[in-house]
């Protein structure tokens, strides 16, 4: 029997990928405030140890989402733990931040099979299980999956990946009948510990970035999601959407502007110290929300949340 997806929040079994740190961790909480039972899925033992006693004891589990047989493993026994999973957040990512030129195939190939590939194969392995409760599946992408992002080729790739196929498999879903919600929350920078940990050539960290969205904004467009609330697609940060715009009228324009900005901004990197290590490296060993940037609200989030219609709890 498919179960009634917009379920209360409490009564939702729910697996978060990437759930260590970040938007994942942030999202994690929330839900756990809520009432929902929480699974998080991470590479590290330490992380999710750390993350799990934060929450007051989620369950965990431990997989690469880059590597299909330990993640289908890995949404069995979540499934298991709770006879069931209501949602699927799709929330892993890691990148090579600088010029291309200097990037080596490993850091690309990474940043790829961890942002794109580990969702797809998240989604492939979370599908069956959400079929038969009548889920949902949250899809994190960027607005790097929209514009040009210089010194994150690869990662924009993969989030311009990330978004054509969330639209091409919603198309899927309506074709099949298959009764699973499909969403794709795409932010702003967001202040979270990818910029500290993102695999740069030269070991220094990227510019300190500021004006970022807190990662409890996006966290709670994901949970706007969860009830129903929203279309299959939305932005979380309205300083984009202009220019989401502008490129899509015309292509070419920004591509100078955002050119030179790129060059400012590397240069700003000489003061930035060494960033002691990146996610390609080693997995996270303690949980951690924040990047401990400058963020702030996202005014188009909240302004969204109070013209649609009211969603269930």
């Amino acid at each position: 029997m498919v179960a009634d997806h917009r379920r209360s929040l409490a009564a939702r079994r729910v697996l978060i990928t990437g759930g260590t740190s970040g938007i994942g961790l942030a999202t994690a909480q929330q839900l756990t405030d809520a009432g929902a039972r929480v699974i998080l899925l991470a590479r590290g033992e330490a992380g999710l140890d750390d993350a799990a006693s934060r929450l007051g004891g989620a369950a965990t589990v431990s997989a690469d989402v880059g590597n299909a047989a330990e993640l289908n493993a890995a949404a069995a026994e979540a499934a298991g733990v709770f006879e069931g999973l209501d949602a699927v957040i799709a929330n892993a990512g890691a990148a090579s931040y600088g010029p291309f030129t200097e990037s080596s195939v490993g850091d690309y190939e990474q940043t790829i099979r961890t942002t794109l590939l580990g969702m797809i194969i998240t989604a492939h392995a979370a599908l069956p299980h959400l079929e038969q409760t009548g889920g949902q599946l949250v899809v994190v992408g960027s607005v790097a999956g929209r514009l040009p992002t210089p010194w994150l080729s690869s990662y924009a790739a993969a989030k311009h990946g990330v978004r054509g196929f969330v639209r091409s498999l919603a198309c899927e879903l309506t074709a099949q009948g298959i009764p699973v919600d499909l969403a794709l929350v795409a932010p702003g920078p967001v202040d979270t510990p990818f910029w500290q940990r993102a695999r740069t050539p030269d070991g220094r960290l990227p510019p300190e970035l500021r004006g970022v969205y807190d990662a409890d904004e996006v966290a709670g467009e994901v949970m706007r999601a969860l009830r129903g609330a929203g279309s299959l697609e939305r932005t979380v940060g309205a300083l984009f959407a202009p220019a989401i715009i502008l490129d899509t009228l015309i292509p070419n324009l920004l591509l100078r502007p955002l050119g030179i900005a790129a060059r400012l901004g590397w240069r700003a990197r000489e003061d930035r110290p060494s960033s002691g290590g990146d996610g390609f490296a080693k997995p996270m060993a303690s949980a951690r929300r924040s990047g401990e940037l400058s963020s702030r609200r996202s005014l188009l989030r909240h302004t969204r949340s109070v013209l649609s219609p009211r969603a269930r709890p």
